[in-house]
């Protein structure tokens, strides 16, 4: 299964041509899956309403044996975004493996979640499937966390592949939380559902277990961390077009 994660990612995440000798890498990447279901509230209904349908759905789900025991579910506003009119909430699931991943979603499909699913307050204009490597993880990943997540548009430099950032990004990542860092870190590609925008590689994850964190983090970031030899040699790819959300962890893996 392994190998068969290892080959699958090597091709969705474009490695180096044929006419260039395969680099050999320096981390095995730490793979998840996360489904992001993207979309604005039904009429006089808000985040409130969307919570308690989430008790609805952990009441389904605990009757489906251990089949969601290993999911995480968080709840996202978009703050800082360059159209707020597009969407009002992302609901995101993670899973640790894709097996677990569609495990659950049989069980959905097959188990009753549609009908479930009328009453839920959301009218979803986006659903889309990701592979996610890891890079780092926050300080806390329980349940109740009032999260800080930034995403941005990355694009690789010419001579550089997605698994040489990652080797790189993973570098920084043990030296900055060396240094007192706690964000998490992750590069993600949309599965399906979704496609990158031309000359985008990846969507590069930031965020933190709460919201005060993020500042704290920027401020390390910036007189300590950011001069360093690790900061130096991050290096392979830009970011654009950040946009950041508040949220909360309403589901820990169990």
């Amino acid at each position: 299964m392994k190998l068969l994660l290892s080959i699958s990612l090597l091709f969705s995440f474009a490695v180096l041509s044929d006419d260039h000798e395969t680099p050999e890498y320096k981390y095995e990447p730490e793979v998840n899956k996360a489904e992001y279901y993207i979309g604005t509230f039904n009429n006089n209904k808000d985040i409130n309403d969307l919570v308690e349908w989430y008790e609805k759905f952990a009441k389904w789900a605990s009757g489906t044996g251990d089949t969601y025991n290993s999911m995480t579910v968080g709840l996202l506003q978009p703050y800082f975004h360059t159209d707020m009119s597009t969407h009002d909430v992302m609901w995101v699931n993670t899973w640790p493996t894709p097996s677990a991943q569609f495990n659950g979603l049989e069980s959905w499909v097959t188990g009753g979640g549609p009908k479930l699913l009328e009453s839920l307050p959301v009218t979803n204009s986006r659903q889309v499937d990701t592979w996610q490597w890891v890079i780092s993880e926050p300080s806390s990943l329980d349940a109740g966390n009032m999260m800080w997540a930034t995403y941005a548009d990355c694009s690789l430099e010419e001579g550089y592949d997605n698994r040489q950032v990652y080797d790189m990004y993973k570098d920084f990542a043990i030296y900055a939380q060396s240094q007192g860092d706690t964000v998490g870190r992750k590069m993600i590609v949309p599965d399906s559902g979704y496609s990158l925008p031309d000359g985008v590689d990846f969507i590069r994850l930031m965020y933190t277990s709460s919201i005060s964190e993020r500042g704290k983090n920027a401020e390390l970031y910036y007189s300590k961390i950011g001069e360093s030899e690790a900061a130096a040699n991050l290096k392979g790819f830009s970011c654009t077009n950040a946009r950041a959300y508040f949220g909360m962890s309403l589901k820990a893996a169990s």
